[in-house]
């Protein structure tokens, strides 16, 4: 690295630049390319020629003070740069540093051998700082690369989520839409015999038989038709309202966040996430719920939605037969609570450190992929707050969400 050292000295005194001609003549690898005594002259030959480092003086004859340096160190910012100044002002010293140089010698107590050991140190250091700069800006790429990662298997474990819960979703919607189906029929069917009834009374008109249009309202059951329809389309109309109303809890579930929080409630949060999971639940658990009354939250709400999910389909898939799944949720101080408990299986003592772990799972296969909860906990304390599990096996398990009404996010702008 120092076979040759070349530098330029930019000092407007003959005689200084003299004395530091003389003492980097007795090192053995450090040549002076050039002196020049002009700050512009300076920067025009750095912009032509390459070397090694620069000795500065602060009072030149076109610039003095530290926008020499700053100049300097603009145009040519790899460039160690030895400040050389007769002025024995320490908080100078220290504002040169700050401003790029690497080095601040006195020229009243200046040696050949401390002129050498500057320069030498002056080009170590910065290619030291270089080097950090470099690692820095990787290390910031690489951080961003994560995030990115981090978004995209956020929503890839979403859509498994959503995944794994179709048949359930799907059988959600069609129970709606097998009686709408049915209704549709009946109705159809009411709708002819409404049409034969209209041609018998206009017959009975024609003829002046009112006896023929009453037998035919008795025949076609006309009173019993005009009693059931209004039920028929208010049952209709219901079910269409409840496959509204999956649909849009799944579309709010499947999508991303905004950029930027939001204040949201809670309680809504878990009713539609419970609604998403609700074919998952009711056939092994009776659900109790128990929200209390909640400030909003500054949040994510999606992210918060899917670790509501999560901790849901945990809750059913814990319990073998039948149990019991309680949502709880209450208000102390400046945070909120969010508890799912479970009459479950309980959790092993020796997986309880392990379940937040990436990949981790006791599930079969197709059951889990290992980053539902690894993915929980990484939501929770991005929105500055903490997941708690207690569990006792062949009792239950309780998840306990902690989080303050007012979060500092650290995923803001910059994911």
């Amino acid at each position: 690295m120092f076979s040759h050292i070349r530098v330029l000295l930019i000092e407007d005194n003959p005689g200084d630049a003299r004395l530091v001609k003389e003492m980097l003549s007795e090192t053995e690898r450090i040549h002076l390319t050039k002196w020049i005594n002009t700050l512009e002259e300076g920067l025009r030959f750095l912009l032509e020629q390459s070397v090694d480092a620069v000795i500065l003086d602060l009072g030149l004859p076109d610039q003095s003070g530290l926008g020499v340096i700053r100049q300097i160190t603009e145009k040519v910012p790899q460039l160690p740069v030895v400040v050389l100044t007769g002025n024995r002002d320490h908080e100078l010293a220290l504002q040169a540093l700050n401003e790029g140089a690497q080095d601040f010698l006195f020229k009243d107590s200046l040696t050949a051998p401390f002129l050498e050991r500057s320069i030498r140190h002056a080009i170590e250091r910065q290619h030291l700082v270089t080097k950090l700069k470099a690692t820095t800006h990787e290390l910031d790429q690489a951080n961003r690369s994560i995030k990115a990662t981090q978004s995209q298997m956020l929503q890839q474990e979403k859509m498994a989520s959503i995944g794994q819960l179709a048949a359930g979703v799907a059988h959600e919607i069609n129970n709606p839409v097998g009686f709408i189906k049915s209704n549709l029929g009946s109705l159809s069917k009411y709708q002819q015999r409404l049409a034969e009834f209209i041609a018998v009374q206009d017959l009975a008109l024609t003829e002046n038989n009112p006896d023929k249009a009453g037998e035919s309202r008795r025949k076609l059951k006309i009173d019993l038709l005009l009693e059931d329809i209004p039920d028929l389309i208010q049952e209709s109309l219901q079910g269409m309202e409840r496959i509204q109303t999956i649909v849009q809890d799944l579309k709010s579930f499947s999508r991303a966040d905004n950029k930027e929080p939001v204040p949201a409630d809670l309680n809504t949060c878990l009713t539609n996430t419970i609604q998403i999971a609700w074919n998952e639940i009711k056939y092994r658990s009776t659900l109790l719920r128990e929200f209390g009354d909640l400030p909003q939250v500054y949040c994510f709400p999606n992210q918060l939605n899917q670790v509501f999910l999560n901790l849901l389909v945990n809750a059913a898939q814990a319990i073998e037969e039948q149990g019991e799944i309680t949502v709880r949720t209450w208000h102390a101080g400046d945070d909120v609570f969010i508890s799912v408990s479970d009459t479950g299986t309980g959790i092993p003592p020796e997986n309880l450190e392990k379940i937040f772990d990436p990949f981790f799972t006791t599930k079969p296969a197709g059951k889990g992929t290992g980053l539902g909860l690894s993915i929980s906990y990484d939501i929770i304390r991005k929105h500055g707050g903490e997941l708690r599990v207690d569990s006792t096996p062949g009792r239950g398990t309780t998840f306990t969400i902690q989080l303050p009404v007012n979060s500092t996010l650290t995923e803001r702008k910059e994911s």
